[in-house]
């Protein structure tokens, strides 16, 4: 039976969520713009995922717009900065990193406080920072200190959350952020179906335009059956237990196989874990673990494809970074999965060992 590790890159809809999805396929099909009965049926649908939504972060129904993926949120707060320089750091998601080079003037600090609020300046027109790391699991430092001290300086900051909400509390009044970008199915809700938190919406300068859908903030009919399993999936949000995670890690520890464990030392994700493997091909690996029934990924589902610029930037040596594997439990995972499921992994490795012992470095 194939153990499913890869929680990160995405979650099964809870069975709740497919239940509370499946009416507005087909007897409640109204447009939620229409006025008829089966229009406010759906309207009503929306609203009340508005709702749901709202509550899970700690914010009004209002504030929420509806996307179509954690990424077009990312991309909408990007693009509505005013002119001036983007402040990132360089651990930051494809969907922040690449709309903001293409934007023009970026500058890339390290994930730390002192870095970021020392770089924020009078050009700087937007911060856009990761809460939580998508390969490594590691959590931004005090994120409500960089959200007073820009504050203070005027500098609209934009939080992408897409790997927090549903595995930690978010609360973004005690953030402080103007955006706040995540996905439904990264906590056990539909793909396709993202929300970007908006402080002040009516700020907000749309970029999709042709209709009056969302108050006129983003033009498009509404996926209704997407948004209405989104909002049952934030009602149900538990957050996972890192037991999984911690003993998985404890297994690697007594292999006497070499590796680091990225992030150790700064609090993580409790369900992540970015193992390097030196003189290992972590997509190599990947296949070969999925031949054996364990599925992980070597970083980011979005960006598979080349050595991890991520990790290059945290100092990995790349020769370590390139046996990189990201492996995320969700909220069914057993300590017995991670037991079994570290066990396939070393075994897999001794049998495809590069000869050679290569330092991992102080990564």
């Amino acid at each position: 039976m194939m153990i499913y590790l890869d929680y990160n890159a995405t979650t099964p809809c809870a069975p709740e969520v497919v239940e509370a999805m499946q009416p507005y396929f087909g007897t409640v099909f109204g447009n939620p713009s229409s006025l008829h009965p089966f229009g406010a049926a759906a309207e009503k649908a929306v609203r009340r995922a508005a709702e749901q939504v709202a509550k899970l972060i700690c914010a009004e129904p209002e504030q929420i717009l509806f996307t179509g993926s954690a990424t077009e949120s990312n991309n909408h707060a990007i693009r509505n900065a005013p002119p001036g320089e983007l402040l990132l750091t360089t651990a930051e998601h494809a969907s922040l990193y690449e709309p903001a080079r293409l934007r023009g003037s970026v500058r890339l600090v390290p994930p730390c406080p002192e870095a970021i609020i020392a770089a924020a300046s009078t050009g700087t027109a937007l911060a856009a920072l990761n809460l939580a790391n998508h390969e490594t699991g590691e959590l931004l430092p005090e994120p409500e200190r960089i959200a007073r001290r820009l504050r203070e300086r005027g500098i609209p900051l934009h939080f992408d959350a897409t790997q927090a909400v549903g595995k930690l509390p978010v609360d973004v009044r005690l953030l402080g952020c103007d955006s706040m970008a995540f996905s439904a199915h990264k906590l056990y809700g539909p793909k396709g179906v993202g929300v970007l938190y908006l402080r002040e919406p009516e700020r907000f300068r749309p970029l999709l335009t042709g209709g009056g859908q969302q108050r006129g903030l983003r033009a498009g009919t509404l996926d209704v059956p997407g948004i209405a399993g989104l909002g049952k999936a934030a009602e149900l949000v538990r957050f996972p237990s890192s037991a999984p995670r911690d003993r998985f890690e404890a297994c690697l520890a007594c292999s006497g196989i070499p590796h680091r464990i990225a992030g150790t030392g700064h609090a993580r994700l409790p369900q992540t874990c970015c193992v390097l493997f030196p003189g290992q091909d972590g997509m190599k690996l990947v296949a070969l673990l999925g031949e054996a029934g364990v599925a992980v990924s070597s970083g980011s589902a979005c960006s598979s494809g080349g050595l991890s610029r991520i990790l290059l930037a945290a100092g990995a040596d790349p020769v370590a970074a390139a046996g990189a594997l990201r492996v995320s439990f969700g909220l069914h995972s057993t300590v017995r999965e991670a037991e079994t499921a570290a066990d396939i992994i070393l075994e897999t490795i001794r049998k495809h060992q590069t000869p050679g012992v290569i330092d991992v470095g102080s990564y």
